[in-house]
Order: C-alpha cells, then sequence, then structure tokens
C-alpha cells in the first residue's frame, strides 16, 4: 500500500505558490485544491511510516513511538478511504476529516519526545539519528499542517468572505497574511510573553519590564503563527533567564532589534541573562544529547501542544516553572521551513543573542 506513495515525490510550494492559487479561488479551483491537498498528504505521511518502519527494533517497539506510528498510519488510511473530491459536499467531508487529523496531529510531539527520550541513552554519542529523524518527523508535521490549514482556510473564506472583485479584503489568503507587519508580530509577542511573566517571578510588576519593540513599517507576506512563535520564545527565553540572573527585580534591558533589505527581514534579541555555559550551548540544537540529561522530562505532564500560539503560552503558564525545553528546537525548524534562519551566540556569564532571518519574497520551497 505505501508503494504507491513512497515511490511519489514530496511536491514542495512556496508561499508566493500558495498565495497565487489562492488569490484566484473559485468553487472548481476549491476542490482542485482538495484532491490535490488528499494525494500530497497521503505522500508526505507514506514518506514518514517509511521512516518509522526503518527505526531500529528498540526504538520501534518503544511504546511512545508505537502510539505515533499507528496513528500516522490512521491517519494514511483514513486520508486513503475518503473518495476524490468532485463536488461541494464532498470537500465539506474531507474538511471534517482534516480537522480530526489536525486534532489527533496534537499528541504527536509529547509521545514523539517521551519516545526518544527513553531511546537516546541507547545511541553513542556521536551517532545523532534520532536527531535526524525527529528533525525530518517535525518539519513533515509542520508541512502537512499548513497543507490542511490552509485548505480548510481557503474553503472557509470561499464560503464566507470571498469576493469575486476584490478578492481577501483582509489580507488573509488562507493561513498565509500578504501584509504581515515586523513591529505588529513583535509587539504581540511581547504582550504574550508578559501576559505570564508571573510564572518567573510572583513579586514582579508586569509595568516594570522594560521591552521597547522598534516601531519600522517592514510588511511582508507569511504564516504570522509560525513568526509570532519565533519571537515569542526567544523573547521569553530572553525575559526568563534575565530575570533568574538578576533576582533582586534590577534588570538590565532586553535589546530588540529590526531590520530588513529587500529579499530578508531581520530580527535580534540580547539580554543580559547569564548566556549559556560551554557544554550547554554545544548540545543545543541536539534533542538526542539533551534528553539524556533529563531536558524533556516534563513531556510527561501533558497530553497535547497547542496548535495556536495563544494555547501554547497558556499552556507554559499552567505549568510554572517546569518547560518543555523544545520551543528553541522548534523555532528554528519553523525559522528554516520557508528558508530562513535562527542562530544563538552566546557569552557564558553575560548573555546571549538570537538572530532570526526570514525571506520576505516568498520565493524558497518547503524546507522539508
Amino acid at each position: 500500500v505505501l508503494e504507491e506513495y513512497t515511490v511519489q515525490p514530496v511536491n514542495a510550494s512556496t508561499l508566493r505558490q500558495f498565495i497565487f492559487f489562492g488569490r484566484q479561488m473559485n468553487t472548481d479551483r476549491l476542490l482542485k485544491s482538495a484532491n490535490w491537498v488528499r494525494n500530497e498528504l497521503l505522500v508526505r505521511l507514506a514518506h514518514r511510516i517509511r521512516d518509522f518502519q526503518q527505526l531500529p527494533f528498540f526504538v520501534g517497539t518503544n511504546p511512545h513511538i508505537e502510539y505515533v506510528y499507528k496513528l500516522y498510519w490512521g491517519a494514511f488510511e483514513s486520508i486513503r478511504a475518503c473518495p476524490p473530491i468532485e463536488k461541494h459536499q464532498d470537500n465539506a467531508r474531507f474538511c471534517e476529516l482534516l480537522q480530526t487529523l489536525l486534532e489527533d496531529g496534537l499528541l504527536v510531539l509529547p509521545r514523539l519526545a517521551q519516545g526518544l527520550s527513553e531511546s537516546a541513552a541507547y545511541y553513542p554519542p556521536e551517532q545523532k539519528d534520532l536527531d535526524l529523524f525527529l528533525n525530518r518527523m517535525l518539519r513533515s508535521r509542520i508541512s502537512r499542517r499548513v497543507l490542511a490549514e490552509q485548505h480548510l482556510a481557503l474553503t472557509e473564506a470561499c464560503e464566507h468572505q470571498w469576493d469575486q472583485h476584490t478578492g481577501f479584503g483582509d489580507g488573509y489568503v488562507g493561513i498565509i497574511f500578504v501584509h504581515c507587519s515586523a513591529s505588529e508580530i513583535l509587539e504581540r509577542s511581547k504582550q504574550l510573553v508578559f501576559q505570564h511573566v508571573h510564572r518567573y517571578h510572583s513579586n514582579v510588576q508586569k509595568e516594570t519590564q522594560e521591552l521597547p519593540v522598534p516601531h519600522i513599517d517592514i510588511l511582508f507576506a507569511y504564516v504570522p503563527e509560525q513568526l509570532e512563535h519565533i519571537l515569542y520564545e526567544l523573547l521569553d527565553n530572553a525575559v526568563r533567564f534575565t530575570m533568574r540572573n538578576h533576582p533582586a527585580g534590577d534588570y538590565p534591558p532586553i535589546q530588540v532589534t529590526v531590520s530588513a533589505t529587500d529579499s530578508d527581514v531581520y530580527f535580534r534579541v540580547s539580554d543580559q541573562g547569564g548566556g549559556m555555559t560551554k557544554d550547554r550551548y554545544d548540545r543545543l540544537w541536539s534533542y538526542q544529547s539533551r534528553a539524556q540529561t533529563g531536558d524533556f522530562s516534563d513531556f510527561k505532564q501533558i497530553q497535547k501542544i497547542p496548535a495556536t500560539i495563544d494555547g501554547r503560552a497558556n499552556q507554559a503558564s499552567e505549568m510554572g516553572h517546569r518547560h518543555l525545553g523544545i520551543g528553541l528546537t522548534m523555532s528554528r525548524i519553523y525559522a528554516e521551513y520557508w528558508g530562513g534562519e535562527l542562530q544563538v551566540i552566546t557569552m557564558d556569564g553575560f548573555g546571549t543573542d538570537a538572530y532570526v532571518r526570514i525571506p520576505r519574497l516568498g520565493t524558497n520551497t518547503e524546507n522539508l
């Protein structure tokens, strides 16, 4: 069954292609979108299922890994059982299936994290197979959510908001916002952080926090939710470690810088939160290495990872001083997904600078 789909290449798309197709939307194109998404989800799921099948026996039989494997098979079979979409009612049923699968997908990361944490000890330090496996899984997971959420948003807009002459008047083409403002997304991310700042210091007052956001008119097309995730994590880390490193409450400023060229938008977050030791910095991007030190043990406390940044911020607030530890890793994967990058430079004993580059032309294909 899998072979029919694993021999097919994944059709990676660009933001510009998604925008161009979504702007010219009508019922026929919506049905075409549904059938393309259906087949593409099958191909992408098939490749990941094959990855599971190629894991060593002791990893593949881990109960958490096995749970995710069965979840992927269930999703694959559900989509395969869905007949080609030929009319509006077929698309409505397909959208219901997508909603169900998106909800099931929220269970994946906690189980995957626990399974790989339990398996990491069996690998020698120089063998990074689990890191490669997890990165492929996370990128593919993002890609499938993009396809499903984009089609759901186009369907919703076609039914309720679409105007044949002006298009999507609110600036959205599906989940892509064509007028993303760098300063507005930064401001929203900052507000999310400070809504929950009490979990780092019970006596802190929100208004005592100094975190000026540059107000520069930089506009570009992007998936706002992804960029908010990146900036929220960077600002949250900066605030958390600054407050931890200065318990007396005399907090040094966190500096946020934004700039742009014709092709890219840049963000920098600089803190004086004490930086990282060389050992921790060397392990920063290796899930496999960090798992052996217990960095991801708090995944046992949760069942799902919320899909929205608001949901993730609320979950973090409820967890208090406990942290899942995967936010920065996810942020880098989000940054690289459309051809950008995230780099972290640290000075042990002083602080950390995080740099993000986001392409603004929309011509990079999905990094799968």
